[in-house]
């Protein structure tokens, strides 16, 4: 047998059983992991639901009324987005009291509405769910009719009252997660897999070695070549980073000689108007054009990016909060803690869209705030 055929046999060989490990390797690890996602979702459901249930007994607890508790509720759900999950809640009859819509407040559960799987594998009608008043956690399922998609359901019922407080998470949303997880997971099988053949082929060079001897003085003439190529490389290398350096040396000249925009012109059907930057509150990507935004809410659009009218936007009075959003300081009403070291900008007038600090420019934001 020659030596090439000898190495291809060998070669392949390995590779059909690092694909075969691998393979399984990738089904076991994403499946365990599409569980674990849904394990999630059902917990985090139920932990939703009953925190918000026992804050609701709290309040009742400590007397306040029941229509004041309601209206609390709906307050702080209200528009909120319905399309990967929220809180709502029924009453034993089924009524709906509390949804992000308010225009389904009111509104009762039909008999034939969905059914309810529950985590017992037990099928059951929704408005049954409702009417036992006792918690459960499972999947609802809508009539094609309906249109609309299965969602994960946590019920909590709230002590002291016939309410019946639900955790929706929408599952369509949840396969897409799983459709992304499907792909990262398929991503590294692809790169290990042909990291490990990678490594499997310099293995068997290894191994035949011998075979290559006779080849020793080309091999040194070629490692010759190669480091003479090499270092002509290094040097073309070190001539880019010069010049890449004079460049960006030239660009942050060009920036620091940019004049601060005092008024902004822009166009408003027939019209040009001509804005003083200090009246402007916020400037905000929307439906991808810049929108401005004064102080007394009129808002304009301008065919500039945002990237462009941050670059001459005096950065003591204006700030990058995101990539969305440019905010004036005068325009700051509230600044909340929100999720995890991260902030929430409440502005004056307020945007439609919630203004967060990440925690990476949070430090950032507050040295900002101190000039």
């Amino acid at each position: 047998m020659k030596r090439d055929q000898l190495y291809l046999l060998t070669f392949i060989t390995i590779s059909i059983l690092i694909l075969i490990c691998s393979f399984f390797s990738f089904r076991y690890l994403y499946q365990s992991s599409k569980n674990d996602l849904l394990s999630s979702k059902l917990e985090s459901g139920k932990r939703e639901s009953r925190e918000v249930g026992k804050l609701l007994e709290l309040q009742l607890r400590e007397g306040i009324s029941p229509e004041k508790v309601i209206q609390n509720l709906q307050n702080s759900i209200v528009n909120t987005d319905t399309q990967s999950g929220f809180i709502c809640m029924y009453n034993t009859a089924g009524i709906e009291l509390c949804h992000p819509n308010p225009a389904l407040i009111g509104q009762k559960i039909d008999e034939n509405n969905s059914q309810f799987l529950s985590e017992k594998n037990t099928f059951s009608k929704f408005r049954e769910i409702l009417t036992k008043g006792k918690g459960n956690t499972g999947i609802r399922n809508f009539p094609e009719s309906e249109n609309r998609s299965s969602e994960i359901v946590s019920v909590y019922p709230v002590s002291g009252s016939n309410w019946m407080l639900a955790s929706h998470a929408n599952i369509e949303v949840l396969n897409q997660e799983i459709s992304a997880l499907y792909k990262n997971f398929l991503l590294t099988f692809l790169v290990s897999s042909f990291l490990l053949l990678g490594i499997s082929f310099f293995l068997i060079r290894l191994i035949y070695k011998n075979f290559e001897k006779e080849k020793n003085k080309e091999i040194n003439k070629l490692n010759l070549e190669v480091n003479t190529l090499s270092a002509l490389n290094q040097q073309l290398k070190y001539q880019q980073e010069k010049l890449m350096a004079i460049q960006e040396s030239s660009s942050d000249d060009e920036a620091e000689m940019q004049p601060t925009r005092k008024r902004i012109n822009i166009y408003h059907k027939d019209e040009l108007i001509s804005l003083e930057v200090s009246d402007i509150s916020y400037f905000a990507i929307e439906d991808n054009s810049v929108m401005i935004c004064t102080a007394e809410n009129k808002k304009y659009y301008s065919a500039n990016s945002l990237d462009e009218i941050g670059k001459t936007l005096e950065t003591e009075h204006f700030y990058r909060a995101n990539r969305q959003f440019i905010i004036n300081i005068k325009a700051i009403k509230n600044i909340l803690i929100y999720g995890k070291n991260q902030l929430k900008i409440i502005i004056e007038p307020e945007s439609e869209e919630n203004i967060i600090i990440s925690k990476n420019k949070v430090a950032d934001f507050k040295n900002w705030l101190e000039k």
